[in-house]
């Protein structure tokens, strides 16, 4: 997924002649309401629009000197070893290839690199639906990552300031995405990490009941100086954890709720099965308090933990793209086409039990963002039918009396279109109806939903 957008979304802008972008040096962006942005020529409009939308849309601005004061080259890193496994060796090799070929993506970076950690398959695990009980079900990921960092650290395959680690579900969305996150790397000296926090929407629902240190947390996908001590520590640390119980948290967390320990003073809690030896009694953790303290004490000030609009972490997030703001880079997002009223109709019914209480409902249709083209209200038998629904909004609204249990509204309702969406006279629609749709050809509605064989779904 990441490379196929590397070829549709320049990385920098010494590329966009080979991949097709139309761009002069001396052009500025115009960046709209919803986050999209629009190449233009210098003007004291362009220079208005810029000035009002203030620090939220300044990488839009990013010059293509980022490029002449440092490199970049890439690193495909496998989990395990490439020899034992022939699907890995032709990924890998499809990508270089691509690489090799004459302009494109490729122009943006001066070398690749096929590298692996050498986990061994039944150690190289992820296994989310264990994470209560198994303690190294993220080992997997886990190893990799300090394999990375020690593999970048090391200078085996040359003189590293750092690496972005970028998973295969970080997604470009804006081009000259790689010129920004070097000028946001210039910018943010000295850190240890940078990268961002959570912004999906997953969480809303028990918010306050999240630890500090996983709120706080700075996502793997994230940019990391090697060269900074505070992560050579952490880092150390994570290696050090590896036999015990603390292997259960992923690295990025981990790291954090060491921060949080050394800064707020607030120890970890592990899940209880986590913390049980194989005969059945409580595993006792070295005390790292006063360790972590020291940490703090010596790097604090500096704010070692650094965060960038350029990366958002959307992880299980549906989006489309009204939802998108400033940032370059989305990680766990699925994106979704928005709807399109050329060619999709969509009915509202609204199951009705008196004969007015969906009134508040249609009056206020016309001042919402919505996709419906018509209106059913399904009433009981002998309820009044209003007749003046043309009066109350602009949206064609028809009345039908149902001749069968409320219930069954679902499938007695006349529906002209295609699709349709239900509710009921106690509802009223969102000011914003973002319904979301398969992007191509077939513009089929998205409805989010979690499978009866997960096994969360009835926790």
């Amino acid at each position: 997924m990441t490379f196929a957008c590397w070829n549709g979304l320049t990385p920098c802008k010494a590329a966009q002649d080979a991949i097709g972008d139309d761009y002069d040096e001396d052009d500025e962006f115009e960046v709209g309401p919803n986050g999209e942005f629009i190449a233009y020529k210098n003007s004291t409009e362009g220079r208005k629009l810029y000035e009002g939308l203030g620090d939220r849309h300044l990488f839009d601005f990013v010059g293509s000197d980022a490029m002449k004061s440092a490199k970049a080259d890439v690193f495909l890193f496998y989990s395990q070893t490439f020899s034992e496994n022939e699907v890995a060796i032709k990924a890998v090799d499809t990508i270089i290839d691509q690489f090799f070929e004459p302009g494109g993506w490729s122009q943006c970076f001066d070398n690749i690199y096929a590298i692996e950690a050498n986990i061994p398959q039944e150690l190289d695990l992820y296994i989310p639906s264990a994470q209560e009980e198994l303690y190294n079900w993220v080992n997997g990921p886990n190893r990799q990552y300090e394999a990375a960092f020690r593999i970048i650290q090391s200078g085996e395959w040359g003189d590293y300031d750092g690496f972005y680690l970028m998973e295969g579900d970080s997604v470009p969305i804006k081009s000259h995405w790689l010129d920004v996150v070097l000028s946001e790397i210039e910018v943010n000296r000295p850190f240890a990490i940078l990268g961002a926090q959570y912004d999906g929407d997953k969480w809303d629902n028990f918010y306050e009941q999240i630890p500090i240190s996983l709120l706080h947390h700075t996502n793997g996908n994230a940019i990391y100086n090697t060269s900074h001590p505070l992560l050579e520590r952490l880092v150390g640390q994570l290696e050090v954890e590896a036999p015990c119980p603390y292997n259960s948290i992923p690295y990025d967390y981990r790291m954090s709720q060491m921060w949080v320990e050394g800064t707020l003073g607030i120890v970890p809690e592990l899940a209880p099965k986590i913390m049980l030896n194989e005969e059945g009694e409580n595993i006792t953790l070295s005390d790292n308090i006063n360790m972590f303290k020291k940490w703090a004490d010596i790097w604090e000030k500096e704010t070692p933990f650094k965060y960038t609009p350029v990366i958002h972490n959307y992880a299980a997030t549906n989006l489309i793209p009204r939802h998108l703001g400033p940032e370059y880079i989305i990680h766990g997002a699925k994106l979704y086409s928005p709807w399109d009223p050329t060619r999709t109709e969509v009915t509202l019914v609204v199951s009705e039990w008196f004969f007015d209480r969906s009134i508040h409902l249609i009056k206020n249709l016309d001042e919402k963002d919505h996709p419906f083209s018509e209106v059913v209200v399904m009433i009981p038998p002998a309820a009044i039918t209003h007749d003046d629904y043309d009066m109350m909004t602009e949206v064609p609204v028809r009345g039908q009396h149902r001749a069968a249990p409320d219930f069954m509204d679902l499938c007695e309702a006349d529906i002209k279109t295609e699709w349709f969406m239900i509710t009921n006279s106690y509802h009223q629609v969102s000011r914003h109806v973002d319904l979301m749709f398969t992007p191509g050809i077939k513009n089929q509605p998205v409805i989010p939903f979690t499978p009866a064989t997960y096994p969360f779904c009835f926790k």
